[in-house]
């Protein structure tokens, strides 16, 4: 099984846009084929190339990554008037910090077992 990269996810999702086409598929299937293109390139993008979070994105228990320290943080609370953020960081120690734009990136961490 080949790797699932960028540059492969946007191949097949051409190859997938061209059997449509080429199905002639009337012109409302044609719309309904651009929009789902267009939706999944956009999910591709961002899945490959992730944005900063915002100030708002921010929540309670979440996981992100802190470029300016390198390292996966939990955040533990916001306060919006100051920007302020309290997380635990890698050695399980509690502080905080101010929002910076560009320095939180999301992660995705899988939910192994319910609480």
């Amino acid at each position: 099984m080949k790797t699932l990269t960028k540059t492969r996810c946007m191949s097949l999702l051409d190859d997938i846009a061209g059997y449509a086409h080429r199905a002639n598929i009337g012109p409302n299937g044609i719309n309904e084929i651009n929009e789902d293109y267009n939706e999944l390139k956009k999910l591709i993008e961002e899945h490959f190339t992730p944005q900063p979070l915002k100030f708002e994105d921010l929540k309670e228990d979440m996981f992100v990554i802190d470029v300016a320290f390198r390292t996966i943080i939990q955040i533990k609370g916001t306060d919006k008037s100051t920007t302020r953020i309290d997380f635990i960081d890698h050695d399980m120690e509690e502080a905080i910090t101010y929002f910076q734009n560009g320095r939180f990136y999301p992660i995705t961490i899988p939910k192994v077992m319910e609480e």
